[in-house]
């Protein structure tokens, strides 16, 4: 009788761990479940505001290729993401289209085209 408490009391905790893992630990999110196969499904989970707000951009402004800043280009998980994320949007160097971060200085022969609350884009 006592070995059988002792079962149902390990079993309960094993399953109370789990539970914790699973729930907590694992930084699984139930609202990308919810709608796997939506257009937008988990990006909000998956990559930062920056990214996102550039497809944004470039959807608004109907580009087909554009070009990031030199500080942007030396952040490595932005450069990567944004053309991943962008295709088929092409990042091109010689694309007179620009992204810069709100903090940089924009060269004067330079239009600002948009502004988000991360980037802006321009023309030059």
């Amino acid at each position: 009788m006592k070995s059988n408490k002792l079962k149902i009391l390990f079993l309960a905790i094993c399953v109370l761990q789990l539970f914790y893992l699973f729930h907590f630990r694992s930084g699984f999110k139930y609202e990308i479940i919810k709608n796997p196969f939506g257009v937008n499904s988990g990006i909000d989970f998956a990559l930062t505001p920056m990214v996102i707000e550039s497809k944004k951009i470039l959807k608004n402004q109907k580009l087909s290729t554009f070009n990031v800043s030199e500080v942007l280009r030396n952040d490595g998980y932005f450069y990567q993401r944004t053309i991943e994320f962008n295709y088929p949007i092409r990042l091109k160097r010689s694309s007179k289209s620009i992204f810069y971060l709100l903090e940089e200085n924009v060269p004067e022969n330079c239009n600002i085209l948009e502004s988000g609350n991360y980037l802006k884009l321009t023309q030059c």
